[in-house]
């Protein structure tokens, strides 16, 4: 794949709602260089494969994500229980909030294919909660309880929402704020 330019990253953009829509399987290049507004040979200027664009997008969607977490977190004047969740929603909400089964089935396949992209992402979050919790004190609620263990369950807790069937979409961000609550405590 030649090197990312501007237009290859509208094409990475344009192709995830698809990749969403039908699944990496099922999405076929016509489909992806109509999104973008392209002829299929278009399209194979910028990536050779669907996986070659499958990654970019994920990439993008990745970048994204890691820069909504930090802007969510830098708002000092802002309570960190909000920032907390509104870094949460950033990196678990696309998947959380449309309830796509679809959404999280790419993500399996990312990581099933060996794909370091999510396992960076929840690296980084991670590492930006610990650090924000750290300097918040909050492990001092949770004598013997690190930041960064703190960290790993409100990830996990973000994260394992998404996936719950009997909670519908629009509760799921409730369900968050909740296990912020309950493992920061109230707001300051």
């Amino acid at each position: 794949m030649p090197g990312s330019t501007g237009r290859s990253d509208e094409i990475a953009d344009a192709a995830m709602p698809v990749f969403l829509r039908f699944g990496l399987r099922k999405t076929s290049m016509d489909d992806l260089a109509r999104a973008a507004g392209l002829s299929r040979q278009g399209l194979y200027l910028h990536f050779q494969t669907k996986q070659d664009l499958f990654h970019a997008s994920l990439e993008r969607l990745v970048s994204r994500a890691e820069a909504e977490v930090a802007e969510a977190l830098a708002r000092e004047d802002v309570p960190l229980q909000e920032r907390v969740r509104d870094a949460l929603t950033a990196v678990c909400g696309p998947a959380a909030t449309t309830g796509s089964e679809v959404a999280i089935a790419l993500l399996a396949v990312a990581g099933a294919r060996g794909d370091s992209l999510l396992h960076d992402l929840e690296r980084h979050v991670v590492d930006a909660l610990t650090g924000a919790l750290d300097r918040a004190g909050a492990p001092a609620r949770h004598p013997g309880v690190s930041a960064e263990d703190l960290a790993h369950q409100l990830f996990a807790v973000a994260s394992g929402v998404k996936h719950l069937t009997v909670v519908p979409p629009e509760d799921r961000d409730r369900h968050v704020r909740v296990a912020v609550r309950l493992l920061l405590g109230p707001p300051d």
